[in-house]
């Protein structure tokens, strides 16, 4: 089996208490500051789009992407997992340990979830005061994100009327 890499627990267990410590505007202009505050590398923000960070995961890249819209901060989508696009049962294995394993890490930092999804993309969510958090197992990765609470109910919003 090949040795695929996922975030390591001391850096997602302090990613996610920093999360829940953190507040913020949710606004562009505030991700400097963030990312600052978080240790994350602001590699290039993308005037009224988004912006891309790295936070030294060593997972392969550009490990952090914030999207913006209409001068919001909508979400922040982490890779806890390096991307992994070859199928089969060793990486459906992986990817479900991952998954299990960041669950249980973040909820040691942030509580009990307060939502899980079996369905496609299985997702465990915690809803914090003024932002949610999701973990997705994706299947090429596992995945981190980090939604405002405006966002996350419009998305949620869309996803119950397509359903």
């Amino acid at each position: 089996m090949t040795a695929w890499r996922t975030i390591d627990d001391d850096a997602l267990r302090s990613l996610a208490a920093g999360i829940g410590d953190t507040r913020w505007s949710w606004r562009p202009d505030g991700v400097p500051e963030l990312c600052r505050r978080l240790g994350w590398d602001l590699l290039e923000v993308i005037d009224g789009k988004g912006a891309v960070s790295e936070a030294g995961w060593n997972l392969g890249g550009e490990e952090i992407e914030l999207a913006f819209r209409g001068g919001h901060v909508d979400d922040i989508t982490m890779q806890i997992t390096q991307l992994v696009r070859q199928a089969g049962p060793d990486r459906d294995r992986f990817m479900g340990d991952a998954f299990a394993d960041a669950v249980a890490t973040v909820a040691a930092a942030l509580g009990e979830p307060t939502g899980r999804q079996q369905s496609e993309p299985p997702t465990v969510r915690w809803r914090l005061e003024d932002s949610t958090v999701l973990i997705r197992n994706l299947e090429v990765d596992v995945t981190l994100t980090w939604a405002s609470n405006r966002f996350q109910d419009e998305w949620d919003q869309v996803a119950e009327a397509m359903a």
